[in-house]
């Protein structure tokens, strides 16, 4: 729904003076009870649908944002899994364009969500329906009193609100701080008699201000060094994604002739994989080809990262000399390390800038002398380690075991789904193998971040991100043990006609937890999960139909039937236990920091980490 579409307020019990439009009339006369003027506020703010669990009692709300079809809704199996959807809903569209509605208590249940979606810059906008005012001097019942000050640590924008007057103007500031700078969640913790006090005050359309762009003078200062750099690499991360800078990357670096690096967590699919220009992931779980291309480099432009853990194997990879780093928040720059220079911009407004100027000066006679280093050897270079990189990953696609291999899995998966694919895996998925061994055909946007990483968000992210963009085939790469924590939202998809494809990776384990375990010299009983769990029969008790993969030729007849199929399709794979964790950084245990592998996974060594 766009943001310029006119919401007529309920005129229910309206003198005719007071109706909008009707002569003479005056917006102050306007009166709606606060739950109206929530729902026309979101409607006015480029709200489309909202999510939710009922929990409690939430009469006057529920009645305003389902009256009239307004907004279109969802509801979830929990409130966690109503917030991961709205988390999937707004990452594909790169605004808070839904908002997720809990109730009291519950509304801790969404906190998982709240937090993942601070820590990725996700836009989020959660309406918590609480007690009234007057219940936080006695012990009512689900008291919610601490609910506030548990979400606000946690939370980019908050406001509790006791009272109806300022509804539309704080319903608007929810969304706009949701979507605009380095997006996060906006909470609105609501007093159930404000749903029933009236407001005066007109709802006006929310039209988000542009993205801040680069100072000129960065700009040119950025372009120079690229000029003179003999081994630049664009090292691209989340923020190029969520700015909707993916045509202007790649205009940029076939004009310019530099080799582009992705982050592991948020970068993906910025590219096809096939890009000659693409050198891959970078870091532990990534491409060695793209570690060793940013290790070989002269210059970084880092654009939209934050230069996270797993994307640079715990602070270890060599960094060159000239790093310019450009971020939507200030906060990243200069926050590990010192770069030559730092430009707090938006991703797309900065490459925009940054392409126009790269096109003026380098254009004929316009060009006064401005000559690029060659970077045609550098290109080579890179061409040649991403193959060596490619031709060893093939050798992981070991075709003929039982159970199956898991990256031989992840790899069919590649070759016969459709090319436009939108793979939403869950956290174990993510690391181990959908970020190298699923190949990316086309421009793809990433429905999760990279930061939380929640086990369990997996399906209810993926349904978010299909509810988004209903065209796209959309498949939730799930883990055994991610699985038990979101299940019950497989009802939903029979309930709402809602296509999704679910892989399930069952190794009957939580893999890396036992590998850890394992090489810690523990003997974790709790990295073990049961293999009698008949998850296409618990699948099909839901409406959902499926199938048990056991050996590697099933799999492609079983994912046509899935494709082929009119609603979701269950995919229960049995894959290998022990299969070993391929990285692409040798001597660094990536998730906890340690560089010395023999002291343990969850010492605290952080020795060569930069900026030493």
């Amino acid at each position: 729904m766009s943001t310029d579409q006119t919401v007529e307020p309920d005129t229910t019990n309206q003198t005719p003076d007071e109706v909008p439009g009707a002569p003479d009339a005056a917006p102050s006369e306007i009166r709606r009870e606060g739950s109206d003027a929530i729902a026309d506020s979101l409607v006015a703010s480029g709200v489309e649908m909202i999510f939710g669990y009922t929990g409690g009692s939430v009469p006057a709300l529920a009645r305003s944002l389902f009256a009239e079809e307004k907004l279109k809704e969802f509801g979830g199996r929990t409130e966690l899994t109503a917030a991961w959807m709205s988390y999937g809903y707004n990452r594909v569209k790169r605004r808070a364009a839904s908002a997720v509605v809990s109730w009291a208590v519950g509304a801790l249940h969404v906190a998982p969500a709240v937090y993942g979606a601070k820590l990725d810059g996700t836009p989020l906008l959660v309406l918590v329906m609480n007690n009234p005012p007057a219940y936080e001097a006695r012990d009512p019942l689900q008291d919610a009193v601490e609910v506030y000050p548990s979400l606000k640590p946690i939370s980019k924008y908050i406001k509790k609100v006791s009272d109806a007057g300022d509804l539309p103007v704080i319903v608007r500031q929810a969304v706009k701080e949701a979507s605009t700078g380095r997006f996060g969640p906006s909470v609105l913790d609501l007093a159930q008699t404000a749903m029933y006090q009236t407001t005066n005050m007109a709802v006006e359309e929310l039209h988000l201000p542009h993205p801040p762009a680069a100072r000129a003078d960065d700009v040119a200062a950025t372009f120079k060094l690229l000029l003179k750099a003999e081994r630049p690499v664009l090292y691209v991360g989340a923020g190029v994604h969520i700015s909707d800078a993916a045509e202007e990357l790649r205009e940029l670096a076939e004009l310019l002739n530099i080799p582009v690096v992705s982050t592991s967590w948020g970068g993906r699919g910025l590219l096809p994989d096939a890009h000659p220009l693409y050198a891959g992931a970078s870091g532990n779980f990534g491409w060695r080809s793209a570690n060793d291309t940013l290790q070989r480099s002269d210059l970084w432009l880092a654009i939209g990262t934050s230069f996270s853990q797993m994307s640079t194997g715990s602070w270890s990879l060599k960094k060159p000399e000239t790093v310019v780093h450009v971020d939507v928040d200030q906060r990243e720059i200069a926050k590990i390390f010192q770069p030559t220079l730092g430009l707090a911009a938006d991703a797309k407004e900065f490459i925009t800038q940054l392409l126009d100027l790269a096109k003026r000066s380098l254009s004929g006679s316009a060009s006064n002398g401005v000559v690029a280093a060659d970077t045609t050897a550098w290109r080579e270079e890179v061409t040649g380690i991403k193959a060596e990189w490619l031709e060893e990953m093939a050798s992981w696609y070991n075709g003929t075991e039982v159970p199956i291999n898991q990256y031989f899995l992840i790899k069919t998966l590649s070759d016969h789904l459709p090319e436009d694919t939108l793979v939403v895996a869950d956290s174990g998925g993510n690391a181990f193998g959908m970020y190298r061994a699923f190949e990316y055909k086309t421009v793809t946007p990433l429905a999760t971040g990279g930061r939380y990483m929640s086990l369990g968000a997996g399906l209810p992210v993926a349904m978010g991100a299909k509810l988004a963009d209903p065209s796209r085939t959309v498949v939730s790469y799930h883990g055994d043990g991610g699985l038990y924590y979101d299940f019950a939202e497989l009802s939903n998809l029979t309930q709402r006609n809602l296509k999704i494809i679910v892989i399930i990776d069952n190794n009957h384990c939580l893999l890396a937890n036992r590998a850890s375990a394992k090489a810690s010299g523990i003997d974790n009983p709790w990295v073990d999960l049961p293999q009698t769990t008949d998850f296409v029969t618990v699948a099909k008790g839901m409406g959902v139909d499926g199938e048990r993969v056991e050996t590697p030729d099933q799999i492609v007849p079983a994912l046509q039937r899935a494709l082929d199929a009119e609603g979701s399709y269950v995919l229960d794979v049995h894959t290998e236990p022990g299969l070993r964790i391929m990285r692409a950084l040798s001597g660094i245990i990536p998730i906890v920091g340690d560089r010395t592998p023999k002291k343990g996974h969850l010492t605290d060594v952080i020795e060569g980490s930069w900026p030493s």
